[in-house]
């Protein structure tokens, strides 16, 4: 009697393992510029994709939408291990339905704005269900400069000589 209840109880613990149900697990995504603030809508956003990293099945995909955060927290105080500076910086909110541990890649494009200038960046996390992943769970560094350039109107030439003037702003992404 005992060995059936044994066998019984281990059987049910298996379909019950086998039969999880997804789980909605919260996930904030932030895409910071390198040595430099959060890229959030005046610089277009930065596009975001979760894609499952074994099937590449894509989990979630949208903007960051936002300020680019706290100039004093991000660039001018000192800040330890476990500091938020992310605090009221743009970010990409979304909900994964999943079932299992799942090691997700997350893939961040910016600036938006400035297509050429678009600098592609990556990490993979592992997501745990139930296990809302926010505040600055997952920032992402893009490295990269956007170059506006004012092309100029007119050349003068003088013996055969050009002067061009060129001016450029080249700000960080």
């Amino acid at each position: 009697m005992k060995k059936n209840l044994f066998v019984v109880s281990i059987f049910a613990v298996v379909l019950m393992f086998g039969m999880a149900e997804a789980v909605p697990t919260k996930v904030v995504v932030k895409a910071r510029s390198k040595d430099a603030k959060f890229i959030g809508s005046s610089m277009g956003g930065a596009a975001i994709v979760l894609r499952d990293s074994v099937s590449g099945k894509v989990l979630a995909e949208g903007l960051t939408s936002g300020g680019t955060g706290d100039t004093k927290k991000i660039m001018l105080a000192p800040k330890g291990r476990y500091d938020l500076i992310g605090e009221g910086a743009a970010q990409f909110e979304t909900i994964l339905d999943i079932s299992d541990p799942t090691l997700v890649t997350v893939e961040v494009e910016a600036p938006m704005s400035s297509r050429p200038d678009t600098v592609k960046s990556s990490v993979q996390v592992w997501i745990i269900p139930g296990r809302d992943m926010l505040k600055d769970s997952i920032v992402v560094e893009v490295p990269g400069f956007t170059i506006e350039s004012n092309t100029p109107l007119s050349v003068q030439r003088i013996d055969f000589k050009a002067e061009i003037p060129v001016k450029a702003r080249i700000v960080m992404i």
